[in-house]
């Protein structure tokens, strides 16, 4: 079943305060000429790029998802030998999900009809637009022993971009963590390419095709004025407690601990410089944030038993 997805936003807002939420959501559904500002087709490295937006009349693909435009390997023919082709959709990170990070997710909807292994589909993240690029399929990237990967697919939705889905299929991905592995910070350019690739023989088959791309960009309850000077904490990385020293006191004092996917695992709002357990927490890396009534600090705990 379609999944319910949020309509296209374009508004940039330029402020040193945060609300309850921030975000940076919209669609690329290839039927609004707006979404499409992001999308481009390398014909640079290839002229002879076969990806084409419109509507598909092949043997298999014959309709997009969301009626009538999609974006293809060709609308008409099968796709050729020995072809590498490539698209690219750039984003700016602004709704904090990277630099926080919480939330940062691609989905959309994709259906292939190709050579089993030897010819398929790829999908790379780039972090510093276009300088490196991660094989989200494929790479796995580990900060220490004691983190796993630094993006995660929801365990239903990871895409299979080779051989027969036998129609749509929907993919969803968070990368928020890669913002603070490679520093990806508010106003940077991130970009999302796509590519397909095929072998030396000729199968005569469709291809690949995606539609009704999705992109959230955000994070939850973050106020006031970031300053990461107004806090430290000790030991760190800690153990079984954790100090925290404000350069001053203030009456609304709080404390939250996140993990990298964005969950709170701590909260003390009436904070008063008490020392924090931390034994109940796992071995790994997490964002502490403190916060008073007129600005918060964001700092970087590591927990080692």
């Amino acid at each position: 079943m379609k999944k319910n997805l949020l309509s296209i936003s374009l508004t940039l807002i330029v402020a040193t305060t945060f609300g309850q939420w921030l975000d940076d959501n919209y669609d690329l559904n290839f039927e609004d000429t707006l979404g499409l500002q992001h999308l481009t087709i390398d014909t640079n490295s290839n002229s002879n790029n076969i990806w084409q937006v419109g509507t598909p009349q092949k043997i298999i693909f014959t309709n997009a998802f969301s009626i009538p435009k999609a974006i293809l390997t060709d609308t008409i023919n099968a796709y050729p030998t020995n072809d590498t082709s490539v698209f690219i959709i750039t984003n700016v990170a602004f709704g904090g999900g990277f630099e926080w990070p919480h939330t940062a997710i691609l989905a959309g909807q994709y259906n292939v009809n190709s050579d089993t292994l030897t010819d398929y589909g790829k999908i790379e993240f780039s972090p510093d637009n276009g300088t490196k690029w991660i094989d989200m399929l494929n790479d796995t990237v580990l900060i220490d022993t004691a983190l796993n990967h630094y993006w995660y697919w929801d365990s239903y939705d990871k895409p299979t971009l080779t051989g027969n889905s036998n129609g749509w299929k929907y993919f969803w991905i968070n990368l928020a963590e890669l913002g603070h592995f490679y520093n990806v910070h508010d106003g940077d350019t991130v970009l999302y390419r796509f590519s397909f690739i095929s072998d030396s023989v000729q199968t005569n088959k469709d291809g690949l095709m995606f539609d009704d791309f999705h992109f959230e960009d955000y994070v939850e309850g973050i106020e006031g004025i970031q300053n990461d000077n107004l806090v430290s904490i000790s030991p760190n990385p800690t153990s079984d407690e954790l100090t925290i020293l404000t350069k001053k006191f203030s009456d609304k004092q709080s404390i939250q601990i996140y993990s990298f996917t964005g969950q709170l695992l701590y909260e003390n709002t009436n904070f008063k410089g008490e020392k924090i357990n931390t034994r109940q927490l796992s071995n790994g890396i997490y964002l502490l944030k403190y916060s008073d009534a007129k600005s918060f600090a964001v700092k970087k705990l590591i927990i080692n038993h």
